[in-house]
């Protein structure tokens, strides 16, 4: 799911430059976070095996699925102090709704592809 993750990346990064330079900046700001989980998912393999021998109880996977679920929980800070600064109020709800609705799926996924249930 690396490479997943690194195409999820350069996919928000390449959009939020193209929203940038078209529209106002503070919408390609908006899209930001939503590169957060993947990032996340991925600085979460080397930190693992980091702390894996700090804390030989604890299990490699369960670090790994940690570090996801606090990006996530990042993510949707952000995703809330962002939508303050939109117009109405259902632009606000539809932005919560689409870019939460993205992460949480995304979430369940990468945690899926680390510990099947």
């Amino acid at each position: 799911m690396s490479a997943e993750c690194w195409v999820i990346i350069v996919l928000i990064l390449a959009m939020a430059v193209i929203i940038m330079r078209r529209s106002t900046p503070r919408q390609g700001i908006a899209i930001l976070p939503l590169a957060l989980v993947p990032f996340g998912y991925l600085i979460a393999g080397p930190i693992s095996r980091w702390l894996d021998g700090f804390f030989p109880s604890v299990s490699f996977d369960l670090f790994r699925v940690s570090f996801t679920l606090i990006a996530l929980v990042f993510a949707c800070v952000l995703f809330g102090m962002l939508a303050g600064s939109m117009g109405g109020k259902a632009a606000r709800r539809a932005y919560m709704f689409l870019c939460g609705g993205f992460s949480v799926i995304l979430s369940i996924v990468l945690i899926h592809s680390i510990r099947p249930f």
